[in-house]
């Protein structure tokens, strides 16, 4: 983990948020009009980010650990490994994946997903 990147306490929350199973508080930490880009799919403000999130998250039951912590060009791009009851044929072992934030005014604005 770089240890100079201090973790937004938003991006913490989001981690917190999926790995406790608290799918409201993990809406709380976006912002209306907040995009989640995943796997080349987008959702765009918070309904359709909640769905996301039980479809993609909560009903697969992930949780993640956190493995590294990088600043680039204003954004917080986490590397974080995946564990959860879902399709593990989709995803080579080990289930890794990058997660860039852009955080602004206490509030995630936009969150990309790809593969590590």
């Amino acid at each position: 983990m770089n240890q100079h990147v201090t973790l937004p306490i938003e991006v913490q929350d989001f981690y917190n948020a999926v790995n406790q199973y608290q799918p409201d508080a993990l809406i709380e930490l976006f912002a209306p009009g907040a995009t989640v880009k995943d796997n080349g799919k987008s959702a765009e403000g918070t309904e359709a980010i909640a769905a996301w999130a039980e479809s993609e998250l909560f009903s697969a039951k992930v949780r993640f650990t956190i493995m590294e912590i990088e600043e680039i060009q204003g954004r917080i791009a986490v590397t974080a490994e995946m564990e959860g009851e879902f399709n593990k044929n989709r995803v080579p072992a080990p289930q890794q994946f990058t997660h860039e934030f852009k955080v602004q005014g206490g509030k995630i604005r936009e969150l990309t997903i790809t593969l590590k």
